[in-house]
């Protein structure tokens, strides 16, 4: 846009932001009351929206209550067990990932099919490969088998797979394994997203959460720092959105991932900073006439109002008073 000679900055605002000062919401969602309102001094022109900074807990985890679900079936003896297991929270290595599988698995099944498996399941992950393993080292000629029938697509991912899976034995030597069709990725959070319900936006679209709707993304911001440190991001200055608000008076923000449109942030508080740019031509005529809002002193600006209300009320009182043309007469 500043390569665009036609194109004139009529008036810039940088809105520091912090989610510890919300008027309501959560850190992770939050809205904040301006304390004067940005108003478009021309009705030909129109505003932008860039986020210049963020710092930003990562405390956000990628296993959480919206896809930490997994059902099971395990079938031992002819005699099916139908079980469901719930992840804790958090962001793993592979390795600590199916220690955690495997532990809820040894407790469910022990629950609902009185068998402990704490000496049968192996589950392994081969470095080189980038693949995991699950196994059933049976110690028995019972025939037993544990079919994984659903979970969300963001667990699947972490151990290698797109959807359900099989493994289990029928005699101690002849095994059934399940090795991970794809590489295991339990670095899904690779980005945030800054969103915004209010700050209207129609020229953009997206394709991260779902396909193909309109964007309310003002900002990508990149993770590349561990959990437990701050991401400290500055904008680039790739990414300014048009906006269609001709009048600013509240904000709303919410952090998303390429997963979820809103994380969980722990009430961890972020910071941001916006800068929102009124535009117009510079063929705009009523452009160089404007004054700028952000120059009028509110005391004046409502003291202006008040006369002009006065104003208002004399000039009606007055046309009371006027001859009403072609009144009959007495």
């Amino acid at each position: 846009m500043d390569g665009d000679t036609s194109l004139n900055i009529v008036s810039t605002y940088n809105i520091f932001l912090s989610s510890a000062n919300r008027t309501e919401g959560t850190s992770s969602s939050f809205a904040v009351n301006l304390i004067k309102p940005i108003i478009l001094g021309n009705p030909n022109n129109w505003l932008t929206c860039r986020v210049g900074s963020a710092e930003i807990p990562y405390n956000f985890k990628l296993i959480n209550p919206s896809n930490n679900s997994i059902t099971y079936q395990f079938i031992r003896n002819a005699v099916t067990y139908n079980g469901t297991i719930t992840i804790e929270p958090g962001n793993y290595n592979i390795l600590s990932l199916l220690s955690e599988f495997k532990s809820k698995l040894i407790v469910s099944i022990l629950s609902i099919a009185g068998y402990d498996g704490s000496s049968i399941f192996n589950f392994t992950y081969n470095r080189n490969t980038g693949k995991a393993t699950f196994s059933m080292v049976g110690t028995d000629s019972i025939i037993s088998s544990l079919t994984i029938l659903s979970a969300s697509l963001v667990f699947y991912r972490c151990i290698g797979f797109t959807n359900g899976f099989t493994f289990g034995y029928t005699t101690p030597s002849t095994r059934t394994d399940t090795t991970s069709t794809q590489n295991v990725n339990v670095s899904q959070n690779t980005a945030l997203y800054i969103r915004s319900e209010n700050l209207s936006q129609t020229s953009n679209y997206e394709n991260v959460v779902s396909q193909a709707e309109y964007s309310d993304i003002l900002a990508k911001v990149q993770v590349n720092v561990l959990p437990g440190s701050i991401i400290q991001w500055t904008n680039s200055t790739d990414l300014e959105v048009d906006i269609t608000n001709k009048t600013i008076d509240r904000i709303n923000l919410y952090l998303g991932d390429s997963n979820l449109y809103e994380i969980d942030m722990g009430n961890l508080d972020w910071t941001c900073r916006l800068t929102i740019q009124e535009w117009s031509y510079k063929t705009d005529s009523h452009a160089k006439d404007r004054l700028p809002v952000d120059t009028i002193d509110p005391t004046v600006y409502d003291s202006l109002m008040k006369e002009r209300e006065k104003a208002v009320t004399r000039l009606k009182k007055l046309k009371s008073f006027l001859p009403v043309e072609n009144a009959p007469q007495g």
